[in-house]
């Protein structure tokens, strides 16, 4: 069965990112045999002058495939993770959820928090609601704010970026389609509206191509090629990628 993780608040500045210790928590639960990694997602909330962040306010959400027992081994994998890796000056915090438990209000809360400023009290309020389990550690504990949220709009379908999928850090530089399909995993490989390449032609991806989620699944989105370059379709740029998915 599916479990999300959110984990949110977790770096300070100077220290890693929360994308690297969704990274790294998902090698633990592996590590440890508790589930299988599927995916990770990064989202990103509200800018705002009340709200404290570090850099840019984006939480994480990881896909994890795993036993229906193991929810509480999964629970301890993230406290013990955040209580041990969370940069001193953050204030940490996770959700868990069973797939089946995230509700249309969990899905409100994620799209909320990208417009509103929302409060520590009103996400654990909610995730006692829909069985979802959450707690913040040293700080202010307010990352269950954004931990719930990413929880909410991985679900949702189409919102975020992947940061991690099997094969992901392999793609870089011009491939072919089926080459690129076979490295990595992705749904779709397409343009805004929805043409995709031909198998013959050449597809750049720079050194790190960011694959978006839409309609729940890993999807690459191409431009076409200028017409002098050596090649038929470029990815889009992280700055591109950013604009769309926020």
């Amino acid at each position: 069965m599916f479990f999300l993780i959110g984990i949110d608040d977790t770096d300070s500045a100077g220290s890693e990112s929360t994308c690297l210790h969704a990274r790294r928590l998902g090698e633990l639960i592996q590590e440890r045999h508790h589930g299988r990694l599927i995916s990770i997602t990064r989202h990103q909330l509200l800018h705002h002058p009340d709200i404290y962040y570090t850099t840019t306010n984006a939480a994480s959400c990881l896909l994890v495939d795993a036993d229906k027992h193991a929810r509480r081994d999964l629970e301890l994998d993230c406290r013990e993770f955040l209580r041990r890796f969370s940069a001193p000056a953050s204030d940490p915090g996770f959700a868990l959820a069973d797939w089946r438990d995230v509700t249309p209000e969990v899905v409100t809360w994620g799209r909320q928090a990208k417009h509103l400023k929302l409060f520590r009290s009103g996400a654990i309020e909610l995730a006692k609601l829909t069985n979802i389990s959450c707690a913040g550690f040293h700080g202010s504990g307010s990352g269950v704010i954004g931990a719930l949220a990413a929880i909410g709009l991985y679900f949702s379908g189409n919102d975020g970026i992947f940061t991690w999928l099997p094969g992901l850090e392999k793609l870089k530089g011009t491939l072919t389609l089926p080459v690129l399909l076979s490295t990595c995993y992705l749904d779709r490989v397409e343009n805004s509206r929805g043409r995709r390449p031909l198998e013959r032609d050449l597809i750049h991806l720079g050194d790190s191509p960011i694959p978006v989620l839409r309609d729940g699944k890993p999807v690459l989105l191409l431009e076409a090629a200028a017409r002098n370059d050596p090649y038929q379709w470029r990815a889009y740029t992280r700055e591109e990628i950013e604009k769309i998915a926020d």
